[in-house]
């Protein structure tokens, strides 16, 4: 039923403003969001996506700590093994100072003097080993577990492992005065290269191993930053439409409502009449 001519309310006016408001409130929005470059520049924008925007958030920084991590735990395997390939020349040289000792060829003069360079050998393969670190983190005087958190996630860890390089462990001791000793000292030097063979070849492997979940975690960094970017961030061309669609609005509504103010004016036309 119309209300007919009246001046007490001015229903045009009233719906010229609210519609106004409604239409510069989404100006307000498209501008923030264009000036920010963000969709959700608070909580009431999108409630659910602010909680998973901050979530994803806070996972991503964790998953940049993680490579960082995994970096780190390649290093530390790197170092490792390059002080396994010294122990392992080292042996090499021992192995051959006790092939030139086996040989009868030799008296005891220089049978000691050649014991005095594998004795020297020996030491300088414990030196190495107990001196091997990372981050002040030994890794070669005895067996050590690394735990290296590899994703965001309390599970996503592995436990790797670095092997005992002193000579005691590798059994590279003893000497090499005459040919009894030095025969001996053969088949030692052979079980500890063996023995540093396996531990390079694990040191590899790790290294291999987190080479591959350096990949994947960075993979998915990637990921969670595409999806946080669809959750949080403004798309220019959306924004910017509603940019052109909300000042056209606010222009025609303002114009609309200067012309609903003007209105009850006409009542003065009727009563001069």
């Amino acid at each position: 039923m119309g209300a007919g001519v009246v001046v007490n309310t001015n229903i045009s006016s009233i719906h010229a403003a609210r519609v106004l408001s409604k239409n510069r409130d989404d100006l307000q929005t498209a501008m923030a969001r264009l000036s920010s470059g963000k969709r959700l520049n608070s909580a009431a924008d999108d409630a659910a996506g602010v909680s998973v925007a901050a979530k994803m958030r806070a996972d991503i920084k964790s998953i940049d700590v993680a490579v960082r991590n995994i970096n780190d735990a390649i290093s530390l395997f790197q170092t490792y093994d390059g002080a396994a390939s010294e122990i392992e020349n080292i042996l090499v040289r021992g192995r051959e100072l006790a092939t030139q000792m086996a040989n009868e060829t030799f008296d005891s003069d220089d049978n000691a003097a050649a014991d005095v360079e594998y004795q020297a050998l020996i030491a300088q393969v414990t030196q190495i080993a107990d001196n091997a670190a990372f981050n002040r983190v030994n890794l070669a005087n005895k067996a050590v577990d690394i735990n290296v958190q590899m994703g965001a996630a309390s599970g996503d860890t592995a436990k790797l492992s670095t092997q005992d390089l002193t000579a005691k462990t590798l059994t590279f001791k003893g000497d090499i005065k005459g040919r009894k000793n030095a025969l001996t000292a053969l088949d030692d030097v052979d079980a500890a290269l063996k023995k540093v063979a396996e531990a390079r070849a694990e040191a590899g492997s790790n290294i291999n191993r987190l080479s591959f979940a350096l990949s994947n975690t960075q993979n998915a960094g990637q990921r969670a930053r595409e999806a946080l970017s669809g959750i949080q961030d403004a798309d220019y061309a959306t924004e910017s439409a509603a940019l052109a669609r909300g000042m056209v609005l606010a222009q025609a509504g303002t114009a609309m409502l200067a012309q609903a103010n003007q209105s009850p004016q006409y009542v003065l036309t009727l009563l001069r009449s």
